[in-house]
C-alpha cells in the first residue's frame, strides 16, 4: 500500500497523470483492511475507495447490534427489535441495509444509514443462525434450527421458497457471486447448492464430512 501511495503520481510517457479510474480497479483487489489503510493515508485512497468500503462495521451482542463508524470509531445505531440472542449480521453490498439473524425465530432488516427496522422475516420455527443478502441486495437467506434455509424478498418481506432437504439443523447459507445459487451447510453433515430462482436442489455434497458442517461460501 505504501509503494502504491507514493506512485499516485506515476505519469504516462506523454505526460499526463495515471487516472483514478484506473486506481479503482486496482483497489478492487485489495483486501478491507488495506483498503482502509489506502484510504486513511491519502487523498487518492480516500477518491477511489469511496465505494469499496463503507467505513462502517455492525456488531451483534446478545439481543442488540451496533452499527460503529471504522473513521472515527463511534457508534452511529443501536439496532434494537429481537427478542432473543442474534447470532448473525451482515451488510447488504451497497451498505444501505444490515440483515440480523436471531434466536427469537426471525431475521429483521434494518436500514444502515438511519438504523431505522424496516422488515421483519417471520416463518421459521425454531432458530435463526445464519443470514445474507443477494449480490444484487433483492433477496436475504436464512437458515434455521428448523432444518430448512428459506428464501425472502428483500424489498418486502415476502417469503419466496423455502429450502428442504436437509434432516438436522442448518448453521449456514450463502449466495453465489452472481446471486443464482445459494449453499447451505447442516449438522446432517451435508451441504446442500440449490438454485436461487426456484429453489430445487442441484447439488448435495455428502459422504467427505464425518461430522456437522457450521459454514459455508462460493469462490468469488
Amino acid at each position: 500500500i505504501q509503494s502504491m501511495v507514493k506512485t499516485r503520481s506515476m505519469r504516462r510517457p506523454d505526460g499526463t497523470t495515471l487516472m483514478p479510474e484506473l486506481w479503482r480497479r486496482v483497489a478492487k483487489f485489495l483486501s478491507p483492511s488495506e483498503i482502509l489503510i489506502f484510504k486513511r493515508t491519502s487523498r487518492l485512497g480516500q477518491q477511489v475507495t469511496a465505494d469499496l468500503l463503507s467505513g462502517k462495521i455492525v456488531v451483534a451482542a446478545g439481543r442488540k447490534a451496533f452499527i460503529f463508524d471504522t473513521e472515527t470509531n463511534k457508534l452511529l445505531h443501536i439496532l434494537e427489535g429481537h427478542t432473543d440472542s442474534i447470532w448473525c449480521c451482515k451488510f447488504s453490498k451497497d451498505g444501505r441495509r444490515v440483515v440480523t439473524a436471531s434466536d427469537d425465530n426471525t431475521a429483521k432488516i434494518w436500514d444502515a444509514v438511519t438504523g431505522t427496522l424496516l422488515l421483519t422475516l417471520s416463518g421459521h420455527t425454531n432458530w435463526v443462525r445464519a443470514c445474507a443478502f443477494s449480490p444484487d441486495g433483492t433477496r436475504v437467506v436464512t437458515a434455521s434450527f428448523d432444518e430448512t434455509a428459506r428464501v425472502w424478498n428483500a424489498e418486502n418481506g415476502t417469503l419466496l421458497f423455502v429450502l428442504e432437504g436437509h434432516t438436522a439443523v442448518v448453521l449456514g447459507c450463502a449466495f453465489s457471486p452472481d446471486g443464482k445459487r445459494i449453499i447451505t451447510a447442516s449438522v446432517d453433515e451435508k451441504a446442500r447448492v440449490f438454485s436461487a430462482e426456484t429453489g430445487e436442489c442441484q447439488l448435495t455434497i455428502e459422504g467427505e464430512h464425518t461430522r456437522l458442517i457450521t459454514c459455508c461460501c462460493f469462490s468469488h
